[in-house]
């Protein structure tokens, strides 16, 4: 199973991968590895109607997935849902998976789960966001990097991400300090004085 994340001005993409069937948590850290490899936050997400975003739709009311709706209010983005049956309005996202289907996975085999995300990680840096882009006509990475790289918003992965690991808490000093086993480890000065999440 496979997520691309398209940003919409530059086409700058970024591919996760799942070797189970996509749950809202693996959702949430495939989000946030997209987010992190993009470097920021846009303001609004575009999505399909994807239970693992919106429940149900009625007359454009959405009830959402409580879990997203928690990670974007964190993460500080707004969601957006496309109208129901309606692939036009999502088409950024509806090319980049054929273009990862055909481009990148056609006619490959690999070894291990290890290798493919390798390959995947590489196949996007070295061919995906280099290329010459069939609708702006310019490179993702070159146009990303002098147009919108500017405009996306600070991203820090938020506390309700669960990564593989043990979470624990601690409250931020008035410096902006962090203490984890014996060590001092700063945080961006928004968090001062407040209790943060961490992982090792």
């Amino acid at each position: 199973y496979f997520v691309v994340f398209v940003l919409s001005y530059s086409r700058l993409m970024h591919v996760s991968v799942s070797f189970a069937p996509i749950d809202t948590a693996e959702f949430i850290r495939m989000h946030d590895a997209a987010l992190r490899y993009f470097g920021g936050c846009p303001k609004e997400l575009v999505y399909d109607q994807t239970k693992l975003v919106v429940l149900k739709e009625i007359y454009r009311e959405l009830e959402l997935n409580q879990q997203m709706a928690e990670f974007a209010t964190h993460a500080g983005y707004a969601i957006r849902a496309c109208e129901g049956y309606d692939p036009e309005s999502k088409g950024k996202v509806e090319a980049g998976v054929k273009y990862v289907k055909h481009n990148a996975l056609y006619g490959e085999e690999f070894q291990s789960k290890e290798e493919l995300r390798a390959y995947l990680s590489d196949w996007v840096d070295k061919v995906a966001n280099l290329r010459i882009h069939g609708t702006t006509g310019q490179r993702p990475r070159a146009l990303f990097e002098e147009s919108e790289a500017s405009t996306l918003g600070d991203y820090f992965t938020p506390c309700c991400v669960q990564l593989n690991g043990q979470w624990g808490n601690r409250k931020s000093d008035k410096t902006g300090l962090i203490s984890w086993k014996s060590n001092k480890y700063s945080v961006p000065m928004a968090y001062q004085r407040k209790d943060v999440a961490v992982i090792e």
